[in-house]
């Protein structure tokens, strides 16, 4: 008897957790919410003393000048330098292939040597340049980038894909 009155008591906890347990109510009507307009936002700063918020000058340490070291600071002579040593080349090919960055530049020398219309009083050097996980074949050392254009449109006779790139250069070699 007991088993049967366990199994019974067992089934209605069953059968009262699967039945629904939300209440049937009848839908009350939401009252209205009432509209109330805000001021305007330029309104309110208006009636407000903005002045106490805004910065001022008057901070002691806005005018503080920190002390450099004389070994930190750069003098003219540096800065021409390092001005000195940037300017302009002529990148003909960037590629995977090291014989075929040789092949641009050797073929570029021939052109050189085999063409009587370039009007140049020093040739300029063809440099391969490996940079991961390319090989650049760059010509000339122009310190301006005027000078490198006027040269790649000699260039671009032979060398259509061509282009001037910023670069560092041998100031001894410049143009």
């Amino acid at each position: 008897m007991r088993i049967k009155y366990a199994i019974f008591l067992i089934a209605l906890l069953i059968a009262g957790a699967c039945a629904p347990t939300a209440e049937i109510a009848e839908e009350e009507p939401e009252p209205e919410e009432e509209v109330v307009e805000a001021p305007a936002y330029s309104e309110v700063l208006a009636g407000l003393n903005m002045d106490r918020l805004r910065s001022s000058f008057s901070d002691p340490y806005s005018r503080f000048q920190n002390e450099i070291p004389d070994v930190f600071q750069l003098t003219d002579e540096d800065m021409r330098a390092v001005n000195s040593n940037t300017g302009y080349r002529i990148q003909l090919i960037s590629t995977e292939s090291k014989s075929e960055a040789d092949s641009v530049s050797a073929a570029y020398y021939d052109w050189i040597f085999s063409n009587e219309d370039t009007d140049f009083t020093q040739i300029p050097e063809a440099y391969v340049v490996f940079r991961q996980p390319y090989y650049r074949v760059r010509v000339g050392d122009f310190r301006s980038r005027r000078q490198a254009i006027d040269y790649l449109q000699q260039l671009r006779r032979n060398f259509q894909g061509a282009w001037v790139v910023f670069d560092t250069i041998d100031p001894e070699r410049a143009n």
